[in-house]
């Protein structure tokens, strides 16, 4: 290809090769409509497509959230009530979503089948340039807010997916404060309302009003297109202009994000949030401390991402000691943004009070002054940096495809008409920032971006009992006067328009309208899966587990101490050491030193405490603490010597230090729990139906309600330093350990030889590996909050019941989420999601989610296997369902993942040929196979265990369903 020549109608403006991602970028036009467009070549077979659009509310109701729900909801040669969730039913696709964000919507999908990939454009497409959503109103209010009246004598109410998602949203404290803060950072630009919506205004929003923000926002010449990935592209670019782009003229668009003017002077301002009647408010306080920071060029912004690290994150931070110490708060974090045209800084802190706010703002700019003034802590950013360069190189994001990732970043300048491909590139401005470590290149920044910066504000928000129900009883009525002044015309229109919109809801899809939807064959299907090769090796009798890969020259070390050595109640320390470890001093140093080494030279250093069951076992489970680091292999001498001193030289003397973590820990789950709602409540129900449940929930909410009593307790803090140096004693054994390394061939030898003088003078005391005896919790559990929506999860064990794990059951998994639960809870119900998880040990879980109601959601469980008797499908359903089921089953394996999939193979005792059988009863599931489910889900639902989070009032209302009623913190 070549500059200035133009390929089905995009005109070629630029070629660039980008080392750091190994790729070569293609930036064009589309003369005809005026979309943009990007083409990454690269090797990589994980394709990814994107289309944003520049999206610039002027209001918090939400039109941007709402428009990127509804589009998906139908469209010109996709006329189906919801293309997108049939796409999902049945693609092989690695990444299929839609994302809203305070200045633009992003429209992603990814996959390495070609066929799919076209398909998964095809539909995204025709759904931005063509949704039914134009012409059809009863899609926004199904997707965005409607009032619901279904017999003229009943209370009038609000319903709607987003009305009720963002219900959920600000459920959670952190949520509100951002909210508040960027309000107050900026009145007068977009990013003073909420694109997401807020639930007090999203019911202001009209179908004209709707229906303009489409018309302004979603034309070609608003566009950015990007692909990625090994691809014909001419052939991608003939596809784009001839089915879509061709058929658009260029339009002048006003969509630009404008500036918020500089404040002369800096704001302090405090809000009330929500929390339930019997929770605790002292220390319930979040402070924000943000600034908005002027000229920032892209090395500017990467010296910030270290500066945050450098200041705030790193265990040796200096701003956030100095505002734990002062008692401002007991969990100090901040953030840099620049995903937004204005970037800004902020400083956070949680666990405070409201009288904290003056003296955060005083220590904060006195501390920065210090720093400033006496320079900065040279070792401390270099540590920084090292951390923030690793995790470039390494571009490892958990399985999503690095196309994803590319195309967000760039978004960040392209948005704005800045340079998109500046971005990726990183070396040059690495280069820069080590050099400028000699001088004052960061005292420099600090200067002239914060303190000489007015442009900033103090955010406070305070607990506040009642206020949730103060706000319920004045929507409730205003809603009863809405009604009182309607004529009994309108009431009749709005039963009916309920009726209606029911109707539509259970209406299923014609067949012709599902033939629509492009669909593969199930000899496109693979049912073998890829093996991961794990050697074992011996350290005298500590077995090392070597799992060959390509890793880019990164090596992956896991110590997975069992245990099976430990009692129920020392579960609890084990999970405070697991927190801690890397945050408190050794026997050879203090933790500042410990981090900055750490930093230095490791890409990360890290625990975490699970359980992998048996495959195909019931209650038959190995309990892990599993120690984790990675490092460049000419760091491989410091990994092994860190790694012995976090485990083998910790000082767990230091009560005042581990008094400040556990108030840390405590601050981070009170802002937190609620959005972690379907994780409790489905690990709730678990921990009463068998013992691993138990042990999760024993790290869940079993740790939050734990760690607030011993927060709580100061007497019970100083006997903390003796039971945590036990339970180390116990769980850091030589022979209470196996040890896996990720790398290539020929750098096992290394790492034994390294790490073997350590692991021989390790404690090789032998302990009984049967003392962990889990009891099982007994009675439902109604978890109250000041949350606007619920969590509404039951379950059990089908193995109890004489069945065992079944492909069918995974297959039944994507029709409960996409189908019956989505048609239900989510489309009828008006909940954010809903979902059921099978498991090979035998434990079953329905959970739904940001869910407006409780008892009905029950209901919907309850007339599952009625649905499953009378389940039927065509052909041509089934196999949808088959093909997005074994799209869950194909993750894409990274080198940091393949270890760990070797492991959990070891530990659980799985076969690869089980895997594979598996496998093939997925693709040859039948409609019969699924309806013999009933039988399977029938008894274990009649079992009745069941678990809620949600809204006080509501869960306290449902009569005899919960037996306990339980306050979060």
């Amino acid at each position: 290809m070549e500059i200035n020549k133009v390929y089905s109608g995009f005109r070629l403006d630029r070629i660039e090769r980008i080392d750091e991602i190994n790729g070569t970028a293609y930036e064009m036009k589309h003369e005809k409509s005026g979309a943009r467009l990007i083409y990454i070549d690269s090797p990589d077979s994980n394709k990814v497509f994107n289309i944003a659009f520049r999206t610039t509310p002027h209001n918090s109701t939400g039109v941007a959230h709402i428009m990127e729900h509804s589009v998906l909801c139908g469209s010109r040669k996709f006329p189906l009530k919801e293309p997108f969730v049939e796409l999902v039913k049945g693609s092989l696709n690695t990444f299929l979503n839609a994302m809203t964000y305070p200045d633009k919507t992003m429209y992603p999908v990814a996959s390495k089948n070609d066929k799919d990939f076209h398909n998964l454009m095809d539909v995204y497409l025709d759904a931005v340039f063509y949704p039914r959503v134009r012409e059809d109103a009863e899609i926004v209010m199904q997707e965005g807010w409607h009032y619901e009246l279904e017999n003229a004598d009943d209370e009038l109410t609000y319903k709607g997916v987003v009305f009720n998602e963002m219900k959920g949203v600000y459920s959670s404290p952190d949520s509100v404060l951002e909210r508040q803060m960027m309000r107050e950072l900026f009145p007068d630009t977009t990013y003073g309302v909420d694109s997401g919506g807020d639930p007090d205004y999203i019911t202001d929003l009209t179908y004209e009003e709707f229906q303009e923000f489409y018309r302004v926002h979603y034309h070609p010449s608003n566009s950015y297109i990007f692909l990625y990935g090994d691809m014909n592209i001419e052939e991608q670019l003939a596809f784009l202009n001839d089915e879509y782009l061709s058929h658009f003229d260029a339009i002048d668009v006003h969509t630009e994000v404008a500036l918020q003017a500089p404040f002369t002077e800096g704001k302090v301002v405090s809000y009330p949030y929500s929390v339930g009647s019997e929770e605790p408010t002292d220390n319930r306080t979040l402070h924000s401390f943000a600034y908005v920071l002027p000229d920032v060029t892209p090395e500017h912004s990467l010296a910030f991402e270290v500066l945050t690290h450098a200041l705030l994150t790193s265990p040796a931070a200096p701003l956030k000691q100095a505002l734990v110490k002062a008692g401002i708060g007991s969990d100090v974090s901040g953030y840099y943004l620049d995903s937004i045209r204005q970037p800004m800084w902020t400083v956070q802190a949680t666990g405070s009070n409201l009288d904290k706010q003056a003296d955060l703002q005083r220590i904060v700019e006195s501390t920065l002054q210090e720093l400033c003034d006496k320079g900065l802590d040279k070792e401390l950013l270099e540590a920084s940096l090292n951390s923030i360069e690793f995790a470039l190189r390494e571009s490892d994001f958990g399985g999503r495809p690095i196309g994803l990732a590319y195309i967000i970043r760039m978004m960040d300048n392209w948005l704005y008409d800045n340079d998109p491909l500046e971005l990726l590139h990183y070396e040059e401005a690495l280069a820069n920032i080590r050099k400028g470590l000699a001088g004052t290149y960061f005292e420099d920044l600090i200067r002239h971006s914060i303190l000489n910066n007015n442009h900033k504000v103090l955010v406070s928000i305070y607990p506040e009992r009642g206020l949730q129900e103060r706000k319920d009883a004045e929507v409730k009525e205003h809603l009863a006067t809405v009604k009182a002044n309607m004529t009994s015309e309108e009431i009749e229109a709005i039963v009916e328009q309920t009726k209606r919109l029911k109707i539509r809801q259970e209406t299923p899809d014609s067949d012709e309208a599902l033939a629509s939807i492009p669909l593969l064959e199930l000899s496109d299907l693979n049912p073998n899966i890829e093996a991961v090769e794990r050697r074992e090796s011996k350290i005298g009798n500590t077995t090392v587990h070597f799992v060959p890969t390509f890793t880019k020259g990164i090596n992956y070390v896991g110590l997975y101490f069992k245990l099976n050595c430990l009692t129920e109640e020392e579960l609890f320390y084990a999970d405070i050491l697991s927190d801690i470890l890397g945050r408190i001093d050794t026997s050879e140093r203090g933790y500042e030193a410990l981090a900055k080494d750490i930093n230095m030279n490791l890409g990360g250093l890290s625990s975490d405490i699970t359980a992998i069951s048996k495959d195909g076992k019931r209650d038959e489970f190995t309990p892990l603490m599993i120690v984790r680091a990675k490092a460049l292999h000419s760091k491989l001498p410091d990994l092994c010597r860190l790694i012995n001193e976090v485990v083998q030289k910790a000082d767990y003397s230091d009560d005042q230090r581990l008094t400040e973590l556990v108030q840390e820990s405590k601050a981070i789950w009170d802002n937190e729990a609620f959005r972690r709602g379907n994780s409790i409540v489905s690990q709730r129900v678990m921990a009463q139906v068998s013992a691993v449940g138990k042990f999760r929930d024993n790290g869940n909410l079993g740790y939050y309600q734990k760690i607030s009593e011993l927060a709580s307790n100061p007497a019970a803090l100083p006997l903390l330093p003796e039971k945590l140096a036990e339970v180390a004693r116990k769980i850091f054994r030589a022979n209470n350990v196996d040890i896996m390394f990720v790398g290539e061939e020929g750098e096992l030898e290394a790492f034994e030889n390294l790490m073997k003088p350590f692991v021989e003078t390790w404690d090789a005391t032998e302990l009984s590996d049967d003392a962990l005896q889990i009891t099982r919790l007994s009675g439902n559990d109604g978890i109250v909050t000041a949350g606007k929506v619920q969590y509404v999860a039951q379950g059990g064990n089908f193995i109890d019941h004489g069945f065992k794990h079944v492909g069918p059951m995974s297959v039944l998994e994507t029709i409960l989420r996409y189908e019956y639960l989505w048609i239900r809870i989510r489309v009828q119900g008006g909940a954010y999601g809903a979902f059921a998880n099978f498991y090979d040990d035998g434990n079953m879980i329905f959970c739904s989610y940001r869910d407006p109601n409780l008892l009905e959601t029950l209901n919907v469980y309850k007339e599952l296997p009625q649905y499953l008797r009378d389940f039927t499908l065509t052909d041509r359903e089934m196999r949808k369902y088959i093909i997005g089921t074994m799209s869950s089953l194909d993750l894409p394996m990274t080198p940091a993942l393949r270890g760990p999939r070797a492991m959990g193979m070891y530990f659980s005792g799985a076969k690869l040929e089980d895997k594979v059988e598996f496998r093939k009863q997925v693709i040859a599931c039948k409609p019969e196979d699924i309806v013999a489910l009933a039988d399977v889900v029938e008894p274990v639902l009649n079992d009745n265990h069941i678990c809620t989070m949600g809204n006080e009032q509501k869960i306290k209302d449902t009569g005899n369903v919960f037996d306990n009623i339980v306050s979060l913190g």
